[in-house]
């Protein structure tokens, strides 16, 4: 439980608004990245 609120609170500082931006940048390619049509795919 501590470690969650250890977060929340670096969360609020201007480096964990940039990180959770770059956490979300990173996220959301890679999940276009895994579906995207393949050179196999019939599609």
């Amino acid at each position: 439980m501590g470690f969650i609120l250890d977060m929340t609170e670096t969360l609020k500082t201007p480096a964990g608004m940039i990180g959770i931006v770059v956490l979300g940048g990173i996220i959301y390619f890679w999940y276009k990245w895994m579906m995207a049509p393949q050179d196999g795919d019939e599609d």
